[in-house]
């Protein structure tokens, strides 16, 4: 089977929404996207229909994504790109979904942070050692003299 990644430009349209399962945390919210162009025999921006997609993330990705993620920010997605099919009430009915492998601001529109978490799942015997002080490669055979 072969798999179709995308990477997508739009703005978060709804809040976040996070849910833990027995297998793994998932969080889900709608993207809204939509091309712009500039009609030059008009000279005005124009818009087309916008699309909008189901963004799915799991695990860690699922955890960040709901602490950095508010509606209405312009976010950059990356992921396998699947079509979800199911019977509603009002019949077939289908969703474009983005399967996220990534995903962040879009820093074109505007300036964000960032901030690693901190590690929680290590034993207090797993801790690292510090790392050593560099010391340059050569050192003066005399004492240097002070330019004062």
């Amino acid at each position: 089977m072969n798999e179709i990644f995308v990477t997508v430009n739009g703005t978060v349209g709804t809040d976040v929404q996070l849910t833990s399962g027995e297998r793994s945390t998932r969080a889900r919210f709608r993207l809204a996207t939509a091309e712009r162009y500039l009609d030059r025999e008009a000279n005005k921006w124009v818009e087309r229909d916008t699309i909008w997609l189901d963004v799915i993330c799991f695990r860690k990705l699922a955890d960040h994504v709901a602490e950095s993620v508010i509606k209405g920010q312009p976010v950059i997605v990356r992921g396998r790109l699947r079509v979800s099919r199911w019977e509603s009430d009002n019949g077939p009915r289908e969703t474009l979904e983005v399967l996220a492998t990534s995903v962040g601001h879009d820093l074109a529109m505007g300036q964000a942070s960032f901030a690693r978490p901190p590690r929680t799942n290590r034993e207090p015997s797993q801790t690292p050692a510090p790392a050593p002080t560099p010391t340059p490669d050569w050192a003066p055979d005399e004492p240097v003299p002070d330019a004062a």
